[in-house]
């Protein structure tokens, strides 16, 4: 039966509210995949003492997991609070804690939830005081207040962005500080970082009382559940092809974010013909129009790193690093760049041939658009910004440089094991 303007218009509005390319999941039925990161939070906060490190690359879903953290705690004895603030614009220890605070008072109006009353004197005191910098014996005060009536958790999101060697210093003190005086709620750190040491900055005495949950890029079978679920919505129940799906799949490259993209632009294309079944072609129109709803500060840096003078193979191997063997976080040996290069130009490429290209992808002139990892006998990379990745196969696919077999041919050393990306 053909589809109706007005049901095209309906499916486009709920598909547009379903899949989320920009923003973090916020909805239990929404978020899909990283059950043992899920079960790893829950297990963390249920420990005395016990606090938290959520890290990984940028644009693995670091903040949809925190999203989760409120929508999955229970208590059925207490109340349950999860204040979830952003430390991007907070520069000094005191506004991180005046920032979680003011977001447990206004959670308390939404909820009409009274908090308790150590707590409200607590505040009352420091309001009726001339104004001073909140210190660590504030904040276990606070804590202890609020935590004798209530379950919480405190999430401190973008932590990486603190710049601040004193705030960091001062959280990780407080860290040690909770759970020295059995202080009976749990701290929440996220952040873009390659290992603990690197969020926290190096502070090893509060690794004995924090949990660590690394946050490594989707598998292809759980990018391709983050589709298929979110498809089979009761005000969506649309179907894809399993060409399509893994189309998708691998040029996600295991970020959720641009799953969300492809499928939703997918999505729209077959509508738009009045089908509620996805088929390979959809995806290559909705390749092009994920295009054009990208960032335009990946058009930019994209093209500040091919941009050459001369006759160059920079947009050939910056597509072929995309396509790269990689590890759980995204790193790649040169060794791992031939073989995808190799398809790319339709002749062996030796890596003597590219690693000049490598070596400047890293530096500013180009970005830089590679990190360089000196690892102990060995050279790796990973791209600085990971989004990147599946915007570069998504322009090679566009304009013909990459084709649908050299993708369909490029597969994850531990695909067998997982279908990595």
């Amino acid at each position: 039966m053909q589809m109706s303007q007005g049901e095209k218009e309906h499916l486009t509005f709920s598909l547009n509210h379903a899949f989320r390319p920009a923003t973090p999941i916020n909805r239990k039925d929404l978020f899909q995949g990283r059950s043992s990161q899920v079960a790893s939070v829950l297990d963390a906060i249920n420990q005395n003492g016990r606090h938290l490190v959520v890290y990984g690359e940028r644009g693995v879903g670091k903040t949809s997991l925190a999203n989760m953290i409120a929508l999955n705690l229970t208590n059925p004895l207490t109340d349950v609070m999860a204040p979830h603030i952003n430390c991007t614009s907070i520069k000094t220890y005191s506004e991180l804690w005046e920032a979680i605070l003011s977001e447990i008072q206004f959670i308390s109006e939404q909820r009409e939830v009274d908090l308790p009353i150590a707590f409200q004197n607590w505040t009352q005191r420091r309001q009726d005081q001339v104004y001073s910098p909140i210190q660590q014996h504030d904040a276990r005060m606070a804590m202890s207040a609020l935590t004798d009536e209530m379950t919480v958790v405190l999430i401190f999101d973008e932590f990486d962005s603190l710049e601040d060697l004193d705030a960091k210093l001062g959280m990780a003190e407080t860290i040690k500080l909770f759970s020295d005086r059995n202080v009976g709620c749990t701290i929440v750190l996220v952040g873009v970082a390659n290992d603990i040491e690197t969020l926290i900055e190096g502070h090893k005495s509060v690794e004995r009382c924090l949990s660590q949950v690394k946050m490594p890029r989707m598998s292809r079978d759980e990018v391709e559940e983050i589709v298929v679920t979110t498809l089979a919505l009761p005000d969506i129940e649309m179907t894809i092809e399993d060409a399509a799906l893994h189309e998708i799949s691998r040029i996600a490259k295991g970020l959720p974010n641009f799953a969300h993209q492809i499928g939703q632009k997918s999505a729209i294309e077959a509508i738009t013909e009045g089908s509620r079944h996805i088929g390979l072609p959809h995806v290559q129109g909705g390749i092009s129009s994920a295009l054009d709803s990208t960032q335009g500060s990946i058009h930019a840096a994209y093209q500040r790193a091919i941009t050459s003078t001369k006759a160059s193979l920079y947009k050939e191997v910056l597509l072929a690093c995309s396509l790269a063997e990689c590890d759980e976080f995204g790193c790649f040996a040169p060794k791992d760049v031939r073989s995808p290069l190799s398809r790319i130009l339709k002749k062996e490429a030796k890596i003597e041939a590219f690693a000049r290209h490598l070596h400047s992808f890293c530096e500013s002139s180009r970005g830089p658009m590679l990190l360089k990892l000196d690892l102990p006998g060995r050279a790796r990379f990973r791209f600085a910004n990971p989004l990147l990745e599946p915007f570069i196969l998504l322009k090679g696919l566009n304009d013909g440089t990459l084709t649908a077999e050299v993708l369909a041919a490029t597969r994850n050393k531990k695909d067998k094991q997982r279908r990595m990306f």
